[in-house]
């Protein structure tokens, strides 16, 4: 045992960043305070995992985990807070300076401003949503066109209100939201509820008609998490629903949040096995949207060589 064993206060003063350069992970890139990594704990592709270096905590938007260096070590190294802070207090951290709030350098990241609300009628965005299979009466009926500024540029996306009054906006290339960042609650006072990751796949869950879906969404009501991050934030909107029907995307964090959901004593049906071969609910129906445009036109041709 180490001589001169670290207490957790002192642990925690240690940069996360110097930390996870030691072990060999540098930033993918910097804004301000926050440094994004490719995540320590998973392989992805994207990098979402955030460390705060004035904060000096770290959180993976990936998983929903998050905390001090002392629970990410834990997780790294496969044991329990004691043992980490043992490890630490048994590794040569003279070269690791304690946490001290660095200087902001950078400047301050922009931020989504919105403009104005309207009716969606832009042709670019109608055909967004065509190429998503989306039809444009039900994107009426939950969406708005969103002008929005980023910086000193205006630009117009799908944008679908979250609890708060703030909008999820979606063009061809932008994928984001104005703060505050919050989930999504289609209230049709029913004791079933159908929860999903994004907006696009609510609006497209409705067209899909094969006989599973039509019975999982009939009398329902539809949370849509807007991220996976949120997922603790909806427990109490989860709770109050007698049946709970799933229609998560096919991928690791998703089985994690489900993992997470059942620790909770959260019961629910999984319907992701309904479009397993696919990424998600909006992918299935691009799918079987394709199909059926495909059949129709082997059809008319079919009638047309007969004539």
């Amino acid at each position: 045992m180490s001589m001169n064993k670290l207490s957790f206060t002192e642990a925690k003063q240690i940069p996360i960043t110097d930390y996870l350069s030691r072990l060999g992970f540098e930033p993918a890139y910097s804004r301000g305070y926050d440094s994004w990594y490719h995540s320590p704990l998973r392989e992805e592709r994207t990098p979402s995992f955030k460390v705060n270096t004035r904060l000096n905590v770290w959180f993976d938007h990936g998983s929903g985990d998050g905390g001090t260096i002392i629970d990410l070590g834990a997780k790294l190294h496969h044991c329990s807070l004691s043992e980490f802070l043992e490890k630490l207090s048994n590794e040569n951290l003279h070269t690791l300076s304690l946490h001290r709030e660095p200087p902001r350098i950078h400047p301050p990241e922009n931020k989504v401003e919105v403009l104005s609300v309207k009716e969606l009628t832009d042709p670019n965005l109608i055909h967004y949503l065509t190429t998503r299979s989306i039809d444009l009466d039900t994107a009426r009926l939950y969406c708005k066109e969103v002008d929005f500024q980023i910086g000193e540029r205006v630009y117009s996306a799908i944008g679908f209100p979250n609890q708060q009054g703030a909008y999820e906006l979606r063009n061809h290339w932008f994928k984001g939201s104005s703060s505050p960042k919050d989930f999504s609650f289609i209230d049709n006072n029913e004791k079933k509820v159908a929860l999903l990751e994004g907006f696009i796949d609510f609006l497209s869950i409705g067209k899909i008609d094969t006989p599973e879906f039509k019975e999982l969404v009939m009398n329902s009501d539809f949370l849509i998490l807007n991220s996976l991050r949120l997922l603790n934030r909806t427990l109490r909107v989860l709770q109050d629903h007698k049946v709970i029907n799933l229609f998560l995307d096919n991928d690791a964090p998703s089985e994690e949040a489900k993992v997470s959901l059942k620790q909770k004593g959260i019961v629910f049906y999984d319907a992701a096995p309904l479009y397993t071969n696919h990424k998600d609910v909006n992918e299935y129906l691009k799918v079987l949207t394709k199909s059926k445009q495909g059949q129709a036109i082997s059809k008319r041709r079919s009638h047309g060589y007969r004539r």
